[in-house]
């Protein structure tokens, strides 16, 4: 097998200790300028319910985006020259969210906010591709599970500490803007040093391509070639497109229909956290024990028990059913990103690897917009009929009773599609094997 870039000649291990820093300084500043703050900050501009729900997952849809880059990106010969450069770029897009009620009127402001979103996470999307050629030059294959397992470790410590100071904080302000511009601004401090940090970790080899290059043509072209990587592309982005059905919508059911205060909804958020500090020690043992598809194929059954326990949360039992949820949660999401990061980078091959992330980058993106437009469409139909069955009653308890209910069949769906994909994917994994046995 071809070696990675970066993979000799460089055998300390400071630079994956400087990786590991750059995790927490990069989820300080991601944590603090998405999600909930995100969704708070568009709320306060008039947003409207289908726009929150898909910056809950917008790092993925911006994915698309980046399809067309790597045949410009494939030619820089230095990973971290270029990591350097998409990061401050993507910060300073990112921080120019918070001006837009400042530098705007109200009537125009949302006509700014949503390409400006869309610009600073497809930088961002595209900086974590790259951040990520650059790193795995100096993981060892055989512990990289038990390496990411770490670094995740790290990013969900930080995720933990900026959910009880942040969202104690932004109840304190009232959700004003002035709470989330102060937000921003510490983010900003976040970023300063994550590039003054990156700027000063080793350098991996100078990447050359041993083909003739990436060309515009080849961009889907060879992906589609390998057709272990792009079976497992197609069942991320079936899952993705399941998933985001109805969880595109967990934060606004929350915040809007429920009225949580950003006190509970980030505390609440914690408990998908704070377990995984656990749970991916164990989860990054197993996938390198017991390999990476292994892995990911367990983590995904936990999906589908978090959307049905959802589908159960009212505002009657949310203090019962929500917790259980984000427990579910916790478990599948730490099984679920240390798997398919290690699952996807084992299946490309050496070369033109950013062509490879790419396009499973944008695969990830698209399931993540025909998810929220499905369940947005499916929502509509449900809350209108619900609306006019309930027509004789009187017309806000009616909206709101249809609203509860769109939402919570939108789990099920997502319960059922998952259950009959993992089912799917198991046949014909089977099936595949007993052939290749055959051969033998």
């Amino acid at each position: 097998m071809t070696p990675r870039p970066g993979g000799k000649g460089l055998p300390d291990s400071r630079p994956r200790t400087c990786f590991l820093v750059q995790a927490g300084f990069g989820t300080a500043f991601t944590y603090l300028t998405s999600g909930v703050f995100l969704s708070g900050l568009a709320i306060l501009m008039g947003a409207g319910d289908i726009l929150v729900s898909y910056l809950s997952v917008i790092v993925n849809i911006c994915g698309v985006l980046i399809l067309v880059f790597p045949a410009f990106l494939e030619r820089f010969t230095s990973r971290k020259k270029l990591t350097v450069a998409l990061t401050v770029l993507s910060r300073l897009a990112t921080l120019f969210l918070v001006t837009i009620p400042v530098l705007f009127p109200a009537r125009i402001q949302l006509y700014v906010f949503v390409p400006t979103v869309v610009a600073a996470f497809a930088l961002q999307a595209q900086t974590t591709v790259v951040l990520n050629q650059w790193m795995l030059g100096f993981i060892d294959e055989k512990r990289s599970g038990r390496y990411i397992s770490l670094r995740q470790t790290l990013t969900l410590t930080v995720t933990v500490v900026l959910s009880l100071a942040g969202g104690r904080f932004m109840d304190l302000m009232g959700g004003k803007y002035i709470g989330f511009a102060i937000l921003f601004a510490a983010a900003a401090l976040m970023g300063i040093f994550e590039v003054i940090l990156l700027a000063g970790t080793p350098d991996g080899e100078p990447y050359q391509s041993s083909s003739r290059g990436c060309r515009f043509r080849d961009i889907a072209g060879l992906p589609l070639k390998n057709r272990c990587f792009t079976g497992f592309v197609a069942y991320i982005f079936i899952f993705y497109l399941l998933l985001t059905i109805s969880d595109s919508y967990t934060m606004v059911y929350m915040m809007k229909y429920l009225a949580l205060p950003y006190q509970i909804v980030t505390g609440l958020y914690m408990i998908i956290s704070l377990p995984q500090i656990v749970l991916l020690s164990f989860w990054g043992r197993l996938s390198d024990r017991s390999g990476h598809e292994f892995t990911l194929k367990m983590s995904i059954w936990f999906f589908a028990g978090e959307t049905l326990f959802m589908s159960f949360a009212t505002a009657q039992n949310w203090y019962l059913f929500i917790p259980a949820t984000f427990l579910i949660s916790s478990a599948a999401n730490a099984g679920f990103v240390i798997s398919v990061f290690n699952r996807r980078y084992e299946l490309m091959p050496a070369d033109n690897r950013i062509v490879y992330d790419n396009f499973y980058t944008a695969a990830i993106g698209l399931g993540s917009i025909l998810g929220p437009l499905t369940g947005g469409a499916v929502k509509g139909l449900i809350d209108a009929r619900t609306a006019a069955a309930g027509s004789a009653a009187i017309g806000s308890a009616v909206a709101g009773s249809a609203a509860f209910t769109g939402i919570r069949v939108l789990y099920l769906i997502s319960t059922a599609g998952i259950l009959l994909l993992q089912f799917t994917y198991f046949y014909f994994r089977r099936r595949q094997k007993i052939r290749e046995s055959q051969k033998h």
